[in-house]
C-alpha cells in the first residue's frame, strides 16, 4: 500500500505494485527471472539503440558503460539486488537519464556501471575486491579521483561503505585501495547499512515498501553468515565502533545519503547517517517524506514531481561535485 502522504500517480502504483511482487518470490526465483548484469545490459542497449561497451577487469567482474563512454569525469555505480540479485534495466535507464540531464548543464560524464559477482557463488568480500579492480582500471585510464564520483544504491550503498572502510581499515587479503587524492564524492542512496534489520522503521513500514521485511532480512542472513564477526563493521556499517569513520575526509571530498520516510530501512540509514556525519562535515543527509526504497529510481523515470523529489536533488548534487573547484 503507498504511503498516505505521498500522491503516487497510477503508473506509478502499478510499478510499485511489479515490484512489490517481483521481490516477495524467492531468492532463485527471483535469479531466474533477472537472468544477469551482462544479459540485461545488451537487451537494454539493443531496446536504446546505444553502443556495448564493456571492458573486462579481471575475477569475473566488468564495467557496462551507459551511453558513451567518457574518461574526464566519470561516475562508478555499484548496483542494488541485496547482493543476490543482478542490475535491473530500470538502473541503467535512471543512470541514463542522469546522464543526460548532466548534459544540459554542459557536463560530459560517463557512467560505468559495476559488473560484480553474486552471492551464493561469490561471498564477502569479493564484491569488495571488485570494485578495488574498477577503481584501479579506471585511474589506470587516466581518470582523476577529484573528476570521480562512487555511486551505489541499496547493496551498492552498502558496498561504497565497505570501499571506505577498506581505505580506512585495510582487510587482509584483499588488496588495499589506494589513491592519489579523495574521490569527489560518494553518494549512497537506501544504503543497506543494516543486514540483521531490528529498527523500528522495519516493522512500521513493512508492506508499505516496494520491498518486505521478511524478504529483506531473509536475504540479510544469506549474506551474513560467510562475513566473520571480526569483519562485521565492513558489511553493517550501523555496527561499526563510534570511531571507525575517522579520518574518511581523507578518502572521499563529498557525501550524500538518501532516504525514504516510508522505506524499511529509514532508521537504519538515519543512525548511520548522522553518525557519519561526525566524522564528515560535507556530508548530506536527505530523507524524503513518503519516499520508499530506492525511491529516486521510480521518481525519475516516471516523472513525478512531488514535493521533497529527491531527484532533482541528486542530480544537482552530482552536477556541482563536476562543475566545482575540487580544490576550492
Amino acid at each position: 500500500m503507498a504511503p498516505p502522504e505521498k500522491e503516487r500517480s497510477m503508473k506509478r502504483i502499478i510499478a510499485e505494485a511489479s515490484v512489490q511482487y517481483a521481490t516477495g518470490r524467492s531468492v532463485p526465483q527471483q535469479q531466474f527471472a533477472s537472468g544477469t548484469d551482462l544479459s540485461t545490459y545488451e537487451l537494454w542497449t539493443k531496446k536504446k539503440a546505444l553502443p556495448k561497451l564493456i571492458d573486462e577487469l579481471g575475477g569475473d567482474a566488468r564495467l557496462l558503460w551507459i551511453g558513451p563512454k567518457r574518461l574526464e569525469r566519470v561516475v562508478l555505480f555499484l548496483h542494488e539486488g541485496a547482493f543476490l540479485l543482478p542490475a535491473s534495466a530500470v538502473l541503467m535507464s535512471f543512470w541514463r537519464y542522469v546522464q543526460l540531464k548532466l548534459e544540459k548543464e554542459n557536463l560530459e560524464v560517463g557512467v560505468a556501471l559495476l559488473s560484480y559477482s553474486l552471492a551464493p557463488d561469490a561471498v564477502f568480500p569479493t564484491p569488495l575486491k571488485q570494485t578495488g579492480l574498477a577503481l584501479d582500471f579506471l585511474l589506470a585510464a587516466g581518470v582523476k579521483p577529484q573528476n570521480l564520483q562512487l555511486a551505489g544504491a541499496s547493496a551498492g550503498g552498502n558496498l561504497v561503505v565497505q570501499v571506505l572502510s577498506q581505505m580506512l581499515h585495510p582487510l587482509a587479503g584483499v588488496p588495499e585501495i589506494r589513491l592519489p587524492g579523495p574521490l569527489r564524492g560518494a553518494l549512497l542512496i537506501s544504503p543497506w547499512v543494516s543486514l540483521s534489520g531490528t529498527s523500528k522503521s522495519h516493522r512500521e513500514n513493512d508492506g508499505r515498501d516496494i520491498i518486505s521485511r521478511s524478504s529483506l532480512t531473509a536475504m540479510g542472513a544469506q549474506i551474513l553468515k560467510d562475513v566473520p564477526a571480526t569483519d562485521i563493521a565492513f558489511i553493517e556499517a550501523v555496527r561499526a565502533p563510534e570511531s571507525w569513520f575517522d579520518g574518511v575526509g581523507r578518502c572521499v571530498d563529498r557525501v550524500m545519503i538518501t532516504a525514504g520516510g516510508a522505506e524499511i530501512l529509514r532508521d537504519d540509514i538515519i543512525a548511520f547517517g548522522e553518525a557519519f556525519k561526525r566524522h564528515h562535515e560535507k556530508t548530506e543527509l536527505v530523507v524524503q517524506k513518503g519516499g520508499l526504497h530506492v525511491d529516486v529510481l521510480f521518481e525519475a523515470l516516471l516523472g513525478e514531481k512531488a514535493a521533497g523529489s529527491v531527484a532533482p536533488l541528486t542530480i544537482e548534487w552530482l552536477a556541482a561535485g563536476f562543475s566545482a573547484d575540487p580544490f576550492a
